[in-house]
Parts: C-alpha cells; structure tokens; sequence
C-alpha cells in the first residue's frame, strides 16, 4: 500500500546537469582518457547530454550541493531501508563526481561494495585514488542494465535526474532501477519540487530578475504527482513520498546554489552570455538585498516487490 507525506506539485529543476526540452544539445561522444589513472573500463553508452559543466566549478558545486542536501535531509539513506549489513552491495546512479558514494563509505566497513553508474565519469577522481571497494562504470540509464549487476543490489541510489524523464514517464526508468535491485532491495529517488517553490525576499526587496533566471530551469513534469502510485503498480511496493524544506536562515546558501546551477546551464547551453550576465548581476544584486529562491526537496523510498516470499 502506498503512502504520501507531505506532497505538493513538482516539476523540474536542472541541479544534476541536463537541460530541459529542446534546450538539450547534440550528443557528443565521450572520450575515455587513455592514461593510466583514466577512466578505460567498464562502459555501457557514453553519448553524454549534458547540459551543464565539468570543471572545477561544476565539481566544487556538486560537492556544496550533496552537504547542503545531507544537512537538509539528516541522512544520506533514509531511515526506513536498514544499512547495518556488512555485506551491502549499494548502487548511486547518475553519480556525478562520486561524493554521495564517498561519503556514505565513510566509517562502513570495507566488506561493502559500492558501485556508481553514470553516463561520463569525466567528474570522478582517478581510479587509483578509490577505495578497493568502489566502482565506476559508464552506463546510459536507458541501456540494458549488464548482465553482471541484474539482481545484484540491495539498495540503489538516485538524485536529481528529473529531466532525463522522456514523455513524462518514468516507467522505463523504473525499471532499469529495478533490474539493478536483488527482490527485496530498496531504491532512494530524490528529487526537488520547482511547483512548490517560491521566491522570498525580505520586505520591500525586489526579485523580479532572480525570478527571471531561476523560471529558466523549471520544467512541466507532472509525473511526480502520481510516483508514489506508479511505483506500486510497476514492481514496487510501499512506495511513500517525503518532503523536506529549509529555512530562511540556510536560504542564501540554497540560492547560491540555484544560481551557479543557471550560471553553468547559461554558459552551456542558453548560449546567450551578454543577457546572461545582465540577468546574473541584476539577479545577485536581488540576493544581497535579501532575496532567495526556496524549493522543498522530495525523496521517495521504495522496495522491489520479493515475488520468492509468494
């Protein structure tokens, strides 16, 4: 039986990196670095559409966006999917730079085995520098999940991926997802709500430009409404919904955020730099008046339906 908590009105937000309907470029082929400390193994689809950057910039805000997320939810893995095992075989995909991995092996032993999936790696540090334990792979999530990670999960991990959701359905995600997962597993999606949000300003401050900007990352994905639902009826069960929003006084750091999201998406993909940095100063000159962007986060947590307990 499924349950909601707290559920409002999401659409999309592009924080891990794709844009948004026709916005998205070509696709372009990813080249494997060829050196030995490079990214040269295992690779399933490496057509990369992405609609942000992979610098230092890009890396330094992944990195800020997975500890204000942490501090947000109190949590890496939601409390409801049980991690004591010592043998926990976990997956994060669309992994981006690694952290949610780095950091959810802090302090477990190294009998776990942690894998990240992505469609470029070219923001994850070099092989040699990772544990013994950890594993990349490119991987396209609409690609057929490889033979060797079928059944093979007890939890997958999944953030920010709201725009690589086709036709507003995520059925065919769902199930790749749950291909990866042993019966039983659990999988963790997260996920912001750009419906639910609201541009807050302290009185007599004006955000008209920061609205502006922050309108260009929004999309129509109303899919969200129903997930918790197509879950359940799509091999999963127990699927709940729960909300998170922060405050005011973490305000300013989110909308930083936001706003170096919309800078890398203006760079990349809107292609119109001159309008682009009018539109950032006046945005940011909004900010130092007191004005933020605020957008409640959503995980969902659900379980591969265990057919063997029928």
């Amino acid at each position: 039986m499924s349950a909601t908590i707290t559920i409002t009105s999401p659409t999309s937000i592009l924080e891990n990196g794709h844009s948004v309907d026709d916005k998205i470029p070509k696709e372009t082929v990813v080249s494997l670095p060829p050196t030995a400390s490079g990214w040269k193994g295992t690779s399933f689809g490496a057509k990369d559409p992405y609609a942000l950057m992979r610098d230092c910039n890009a890396n330094s805000r992944l990195t800020a966006q997975h500890y204000l997320w942490k501090e947000l939810l109190g949590f890496l893995v939601h409390p409801d999917i049980d991690t004591r095992a010592t043998d926990l075989r976990v997956a994060d995909v669309a992994t981006g730079n690694g952290i949610w991995l780095h950091d959810f092996a802090r302090g477990k032993p190294s009998s776990i085995d942690l894998h990240g999936f992505d469609i470029s790696l070219d923001q994850v540090g070099p092989k040699p520098w990772l544990p013994a334990n950890t594993h990349m792979h490119i991987w396209n999530i609409f690609e057929n999940v490889p033979d060797e990670f079928v059944g093979y999960f007890d939890i997958v991990h999944v953030r920010l991926i709201t725009v690589v959701v086709k036709n507003n359905d995520p059925r065919p995600i769902l199930a790749n997802l749950k291909k990866l997962l042993k019966p039983g597993g659990y999988l963790q999606w997260d996920e912001v709500d750009t419906i639910g949000c609201s541009i807050k300003t302290v009185p007599g401050t004006s955000a008209e430009n920061l609205d502006t900007l922050f309108s260009q990352l929004k999309g129509r994905d109303t899919w969200k409404y129903e997930l918790t639902r197509i879950m359940d009826e799509n091999g999963y069960t127990g699927s709940t919904l729960y909300t998170y929003e922060y405050g005011l006084g973490t305000a300013r750091f989110w909308s930083d955020l936001y706003v170096s999201t919309w800078k890398e998406f203006a760079e990349n993909a809107l292609k119109t730099p001159e309008v682009s940095r009018q539109l950032e100063h006046n945005a940011m000159l909004e900010t130092l008046n007191g004005a933020s962007i605020m957008v409640p986060t959503l995980v969902w947590v659900t379980k591969k339906i265990d057919d063997s307990t029928n």
